[in-house]
């Protein structure tokens, strides 16, 4: 049985939700604090403004604990465009389960470059055409691995390739600042096995203007990540939080 009140509450880490399967994340919080020690979640997803309708999807979240702050992801199959109510169900450490709801508003279609689709050959800037590294990073100590290769070198290499767009000096939220810093990890764990790219989301730091590449993948926010097989398609799509092991995995789909 569900506590009448939930002391949980849950916080949306991603948006660009469309029809299909989408990648919903979101993280656990009591108050401000985040839940880490939740053992699981289960969702329901109903649609909105219909009391007697069943239930479209069931299934179990995902819990990512390797990242700053814990969150959760799920994979639900929404049938149609509008608005969708979500119940979840969290099992505590604690031995209590309560039960918190949210809603998702889903688009006809995904505002950027979706799975299966190929990657634009951005011409995005490196080293070679900005030698001025604190202009490709927004944050401190950049790395100059991420900013040898534009997309389209990327792509003509065969190989799999991680493409980041994260701004990680600007981002204003401790979801989204560490991105970057999943990317080095998995990056150091594969070495050349795959091409990681990282492209700063604004081209001018002090009126936040966008490089154009934010446009030709169609993004209206960050931190985002794809991951290209070797012919350039886009195998795995990830706004919001990426942990390591997440990334992994998606990454380890596409690698010899």
């Amino acid at each position: 049985m569900s506590d009448a009140v939930s002391p949980i509450q849950i916080l949306r880490m991603s948006g660009d939700t469309a029809v299909g399967t989408p990648r919903i994340v979101f993280g656990l919080f009591d108050g401000p604090d985040a839940v880490a020690d939740a053992q699981s979640v289960a969702l329901s997803v109903v649609e909105v403004g219909n009391a007697e309708a069943e239930p479209v999807w069931q299934g179990p979240a995902k819990n990512y604990s390797d990242y700053e702050v814990p969150y959760w992801v799920a994979y639900p199959t929404i049938p149609s465009p509008g608005f969708w109510g979500v119940t979840a169900e969290v099992a505590l450490a604690d031995g209590r389960t309560v039960s918190s709801q949210f809603t998702l508003e889903v688009n006809a279609e995904s505002e950027s470059v979706t799975i299966g689709e190929p990657a634009p050959l951005s011409e995005n800037r490196t080293l070679a055409t900005e030698p001025d590294i604190s202009k490709l990073n927004s944050g401190n100590d950049p790395d100059p691995a991420f900013y040898q290769l534009t997309v389209a070198d990327a792509v003509a290499s065969g190989k799999a390739t991680v493409v980041g767009f994260i701004t990680p000096g600007l981002c204003e939220t401790r979801w989204c600042a560490p991105v970057l810093n999943s990317v080095a990890t998995v990056r150091n764990e594969v070495g050349d096995a795959a091409n990681f790219i990282h492209i700063e989301v604004y081209e001018d730091f002090q009126a936040l203007t966008y490089v154009p590449e934010m446009a030709e993948w169609g993004l209206q926010s960050e931190p985002y990540i794809f991951v290209l097989d070797g012919d350039g398609q886009v195998t795995a799509s990830l706004p919001g939080p990426v942990s390591p092991r997440e990334l992994t995995q998606a990454l380890n789909q596409v690698l010899p």
